[in-house]
């Protein structure tokens, strides 16, 4: 019984090889080591033999890194979607989720590699680290916390770790699998020449300087009128009394995305033509337009495959029925249902705060 487990863990983890090199593209470069019943230990087989970086998953140099900054409730869920399906592309969606939720002061951070940061500790310069190391395709300093979210399998790719994670639970020590893991993750995503993160947990200026450490980093800067992401924003219940009430939520929401905005004007005369603002009612409005103009920023391919994807999630009538779901039945129909549903008192509010964000993007236009 237990030789019979260990073989069919052998035949999950070589087919989990086979998808790893299809979808990198390198059949052509596959080990010719003869796999023996040795190479399994505590019913797993040695993945991470197979996959050092060294042997086979190297990249050109040409990598493009892709951070998608925005906001909760501004389209980034659909945005992030649009811009996976770029060829060979490698998404992580919100990596920062379950770390922003711990307490900096007394949550310890323990990394893939085995080691850990006891707190204190800056959660801005955290993320910046794990950023870089995900953009770099070095899992193995990645915290565990964000390896084990669940949103990592919103990436056609990153959802290879936790498929990797059930397929070994029980079979070795978690920390060890982990490990194994992570450095499957990091082979695919040496492999991928487009490296796509999206987050709406960080400021412009906590990333400024990745722009200099990473010479290929593009940032596309989500913003949705600021009226729609409020009113979004509400009926998740993000603007209680306990937060401030209505003029809460929008002087904290407001004066983020005007830091953002100033930023941005400074870093695009430093880094021209490396940071893109775009408008989510452009992409639910014109979506096949805008994608490609999304696509010609990073320097991807607007394939039909994509072009075809991007229909059928915006236009093609397709039902959605959740919160952070990317298809739209038709996306254009709802980018100012805001506009007939909003309490006038509340629009009045935004109106007020966010007078300069409303103004500087036409969003009355």
């Amino acid at each position: 019984m237990v030789m019979k487990k260990q073989y069919v863990v052998l035949f999950a983890g070589v087919l989990l090889l086979f998808v790893i090199f299809s979808m990198s593209g390198v059949h052509d470069r596959m080990p010719t080591t003869t796999l023996q019943p040795s190479d399994i230990s505590s019913g797993i087989m040695n993945i991470a033999r197979y996959l050092k970086p060294d042997f086979v998953f190297r990249g050109t140099g040409n990598e493009v890194q892709v951070l998608l900054l925005t906001y909760m409730r501004s389209g980034s869920s659909l945005t992030g979607d649009i811009l996976q399906h770029s060829p060979g592309a490698f998404y992580i969606y919100e990596p920062f989720r379950s770390l922003g939720h711990k307490n900096s002061s007394t949550f310890t951070i323990e990394f893939a590699n085995g080691t850990s940061r006891a707190p204190p500790y800056n959660f801005a310069e955290v993320a910046y680290d794990n950023l870089y190391n995900w953009f770099t395709c070095n899992m193995t300093n990645i915290p565990n916390i964000g390896l084990n979210d669940g949103f990592l399998k919103k990436g056609l790719k990153s959802r290879l770790y936790p498929i990797c994670m059930n397929d070994i639970k029980g079979d070795m020590d978690p920390k060890n699998g982990i490990n194994i893991c992570a450095r499957q993750l990091q082979a695919v995503c040496k492999n991928s020449p487009f490296r796509i993160i999206k987050t709406i947990r960080l400021l412009m200026r906590d990333i400024k300087n990745l722009l200099e450490d990473l010479p290929n980093l593009k940032i596309i800067h989500l913003v949705r009128d600021p009226r729609a992401t409020l009113f979004s924003q509400s009926k998740l219940g993000k603007c209680g009394e306990k937060k401030g009430g209505r003029p809460g939520c929008t002087n904290r929401f407001c004066t983020r995305v005007e830091l953002d905005v100033l930023e941005e004007e400074k870093l695009s005369k430093k880094y021209p033509g490396r940071i893109m603002p775009v408008f989510y009612q452009d992409i639910a409005k014109e979506p096949l337009k805008t994608s490609q103009k999304l696509y010609d920023f990073i320097g991807a391919e607007f394939t039909q495959a994509a072009q075809e994807y991007v229909y059928n999630i915006t236009m093609a009538g397709n039902p959605n029925n959740c919160a952070i779901c990317t298809t739209r039945s038709n996306s254009s129909e709802h980018i100012d249902t805001w506009k007939e549903r909003m309490d006038p008192l509340f629009r009045e509010i935004v109106n007020e705060r966010c007078n300069y964000i409303i103004q500087r993007y036409n969003f009355d236009k």
